[in-house]
């Protein structure tokens, strides 16, 4: 690859990244991470060992970047730039955030590749902060700024934005913990009328906005 080439910035680039990625993908799902090695990987992308450590610097690059990958797309990336600007429209967007977030990762790979971050983490202190920024981290950030947009808007009160936000994900992760990663059962996603009764709960914990 010329010097001047970032592994991220070219179509041909990008898509050697996703052959990585994808055999990786395959077999941490297959065989655990233990039992995976980079060489196996690289040779299951058909890639040299030269061109796996230009976009990968190790295997636990290499396991954030697919867990990432996978839970990329949580509803967050699609959610309406305007601000909430009244409490039923602020309901509406915690009912959508919570049910695309909790299919997401209840769906079958993305719990077993969960489950097999959060077991290598407990060894590879590297990993936490790839588990946080997964989903729990990202999940206060949406929901600290959908209260922060309805509280400029007047629509609720809300003096303390992170304690409100963890009030809300706190139940919502309960769903993916209890019923998916450590349930025996097949995972079954809430129905939206539980999370909408969720969200009417929680709504209950925020102080009403003012008059407009």
């Amino acid at each position: 690859m010329p010097a001047s080439e970032s592994p991220d910035t070219t179509p041909r680039a990008a898509a050697k990244r996703q052959q990585i990625l994808t055999a990786a993908r395959q077999l941490f799902l297959a065989q655990g991470y233990e039992r995976t090695s980079t060489e196996t990987i690289r040779q299951a992308a058909g890639v040299s060992k030269q061109t796996l450590y230009v976009y990968f610097p190790g295997k636990v690059a290499l396991l954030g970047a697919v867990v990432m990958q996978e839970l990329a797309d949580l509803g967050f990336e699609r959610a309406d730039p305007t601000p909430p600007l009244s409490l039923d429209d602020l309901r509406a967007r915690l009912v959508r955030l919570a049910r695309s977030f909790t299919g997401k990762l209840m769906e079958p790979d993305a719990l077993a590749l969960l489950r097999l971050l959060i077991g290598e983490a407990v060894h590879l202190p590297e990993l936490r902060s790839v588990v946080r920024g997964a989903f729990p981290a990202r999940l206060l950030d949406g929901v600290e700024n959908l209260l922060g947009a309805a509280h400029n808007a007047g629509s609720v009160h809300v003096p303390d934005l992170n304690l409100s936000a963890r009030m809300f994900i706190g139940p919502v992760i309960s769903f993916v913990m209890l019923d998916g990663l450590l349930s025996e059962q097949t995972p079954a996603p809430p129905s939206e009328a539980t999370l909408a009764r969720l969200v009417d709960l929680f709504l209950l914990t925020l102080g009403k906005g003012e008059e407009k």
